[in-house]
């Protein structure tokens, strides 16, 4: 069996799992470099090793065992091809849908081997210094942050409530690393994939640019969206890895509910203004970003410490009429000021990018209506709301975190212990926690110890101890 058979045959048994790691999935073979990798297995096969960059790749073990050319892979664990997911996908296909034979098709691969702990640190950079070949943007390179991989988990996970007359509830897909939503149906059977689109519809299909430009919205930077979707997400990767490392458990599954309810939000105000008899095309994003920032400042100006009711829009799956009549009337406004001729740049995309821009339209007089007034919900439930969803999140941490600290396993925390006893780097209470560590499954250290216990970790990380490397 040739390399070729034997990367199309793992990529067809494990799927989009063997590049849970990639910054992105297959993007399909619409991408002019797919095509290319395509007809090259179809027309020149023996040229492959040739043309390809190849894959890189990471694992946490491997095995290896005499063959017939020497060394072989036997077989590694947690295997994940961090750069190639295009060429690992290109070839599954050509074999599965053109029936191409592989049998002249070798292909290179880079092999990384590391512990888990290390990965989600390491394969960002490993990914971003690697050859590629389509383009990688930063929103790519930031898919690996914890952030993104929590709001994936969630959305496969939650069920929103059955919208209108339907008698299902379904998914927000969150997609994480590009192409993941087509990727995941790539393998399935026509019944298998008319269940998962019934299930997650490609209108509720949520990408990480989508979740910056909801997000940056409310906080009232509208003028940061304005100037595109990688600026943008730039803005909003800085905040997300601030606010995750002061308190990661601000991002729990209300938090997703509330991005969903955004998501709504900001669809039915794009298809609200696309329907104004007012709106002569053009511009419309900026409108849209424009008159929600201005929703949000103009509820916390005239609405007593009270919120848009965003619990009530996940759980409706729609946006109330009362709070949709209101947004066109501010639509309106925004327009009228986003195109005014006295505005201060006569490009109305450049006016848009200014902060000064956002600051007139904030000037601009609108009263919210006594039926959104009523419909506000108290800040007060929102704020309890929030803390019992971030108990939970604290709560599943630190399940999270035991589970990480027994996987390693005694032996290698004892290994770990008596490495750091030898430089002295531990106090007497740390010492005493690896101990702890040491002795499992004999002993299982609380949720509150695995906490300290991986603290610890993380600094002999950074002091070299060879065994958390």
């Amino acid at each position: 069996m040739s390399p070729g058979d034997v990367l199309a045959d793992v990529y067809d048994r494990y799927g989009s799992r063997l590049l849970e790691g990639n910054v992105r999935s297959f993007l399909s073979l619409k991408g002019g470099v797919n095509k290319g990798i395509r007809n090259t297995i179809l027309a020149r096969p023996e040229m492959f090793f040739a043309y390809n960059n190849g894959i890189s790749a990471t694992a946490e073990a491997v095995e290896v065992g005499p063959g017939r050319g020497g060394l072989e892979l036997v077989s590694a664990t947690n295997l994940q091809i961090v750069n190639g997911g295009q060429t690992t996908a290109s070839i599954a296909l050509a074999k599965r849908k053109d029936k191409a034979s592989l049998e002249h098709v070798y292909v290179q691969m880079k092999l990384s081997v590391f512990p888990a702990e290390r990965a989600a640190a390491l394969i960002p950079d490993i990914a971003r210094y690697a050859n590629y070949q389509n383009t990688v943007s930063d929103a790519d390179f930031f898919s690996n942050h914890p952030y993104h991989v929590r709001l994936e988990e969630f959305s496969r996970r939650l069920w929103a409530p059955a919208r209108g007359g339907a008698q299902h509830q379904t998914h927000w897909f969150y997609e994480r690393a590009r192409g993941q939503y087509l990727n995941e149906q790539a393998r399935m059977s026509r019944a298998d994939r008319t269940k998962f689109q019934l299930q997650n519809p490609r209108s509720q299909l949520m990408t990480k640019v989508d979740v910056a430009k909801f997000e940056n919205t409310w906080r009232l930077l509208p003028h940061k969206v304005s100037l595109g979707s990688q600026k943008n997400f730039k803005e909003f990767a800085d905040w997300v890895s601030k606010r995750w490392e002061q308190d990661d458990t601000q991002f729990h599954e209300e938090y997703f509910r509330q991005v969903v309810a955004l998501g709504v939000l900001f669809s039915s105000t794009e298809a609200m203004v696309s329907d104004q008899a007012w709106y002569q095309g053009g511009y419309r994003a900026n409108i849209v970003t424009y008159s929600l920032a201005k929703l949000k400042q103009l509820v916390a100006e005239q609405g007593g410490g009270r919120a848009v009711d965003l619990r009530r829009i996940w759980d409706r799956q729609s946006v109330p009429t009362e709070l949709m009549q209101q947004m066109a009337v501010i639509a309106k406004k925004v327009s009228d000021a986003l195109t005014s001729p006295d505005r201060l740049k006569e490009n109305v995309t450049e006016w848009a990018k200014l902060e000064f821009c956002w600051k007139k339209i904030q000037e601009i007089s609108v009263s919210l209506s006594r039926e959104v007034l009523e419909r506000l919900v108290d800040d007060t439930d929102v704020r309890i709301a929030t803390k019992d969803a971030r108990g939970l999140q604290e709560i599943d941490n630190g399940i999270a975190l035991q589970a990480r600290v027994l996987e390693m396993g005694g032996e290698k925390w004892e290994r770990v212990r008596r490495w750091a006893e030898g430089k002295r780097t531990l106090s007497h209470t740390e010492s005493s926690l690896l101990a702890v560590a040491g002795s499992i499954p004999r002993r299982v250290p609380s949720e509150k110890q695995c906490v300290r216990i991986w603290e610890i970790a993380k600094r002999l990380t950074d002091e070299g101890c060879p065994e958390l490397m």
